[in-house]
């Protein structure tokens, strides 16, 4: 079904962002009958099980329409979660304020609040300082909870 994400994301993100919500990512596993399609959204302050349960119904329902999936998949409506990594610029922006630790592409990593987030890196305030972290050196980032 991976095959199938930039038609589903084209279907999908509209239909999102057209109730106020954020698009963050979509997955698909496994194969033909046993494929799960997961939709995560975020809305600042948060998402209702009656949101997610409407936003669900809608999205199956124009994916239905396009019949672009040719075989029977389980849809899977929810939010990030804390514990999803954070890769994006729009992951960094959604934790800031947040203790995050930070893994670099060198394999270290640093451990400090998000205070910043532009399209060119992250500020953590960490405990030996400020410091500023290029997006280019990221491999992935954590919300410590």
């Amino acid at each position: 079904m991976k095959e199938y994400l930039p038609q589903i994301e084209s279907i999908v993100a509209p239909i999102v962002e057209s109730r106020g919500y954020e698009l963050v990512e979509i997955k698909a596993a496994g194969v033909g009958r046993a494929s799960v399609l997961r939709v995560f959204v975020y809305r600042v302050g948060g998402i209702t099980i009656d949101e997610i349960t409407t936003l669900s119904r809608v999205i199956s329902e124009e994916l239905d329409k396009a019949d672009i999936i040719p075989h029977s998949y389980m849809l899977e409506v929810s939010s990030p979660g804390l514990d999803r990594p954070l890769k994006s610029i729009s992951d960094f922006r959604r934790a800031q304020t947040e203790r995050v630790r930070v893994t670099l592409n060198d394999g270290t990593s640093v451990e400090g609040v998000l205070s910043h987030v532009d399209s060119e890196g992250i500020v953590l305030d960490t405990k030996k300082g400020e410091r500023t972290i290029p997006i280019s050196e990221i491999q992935v980032g954590k919300i410590i909870i």
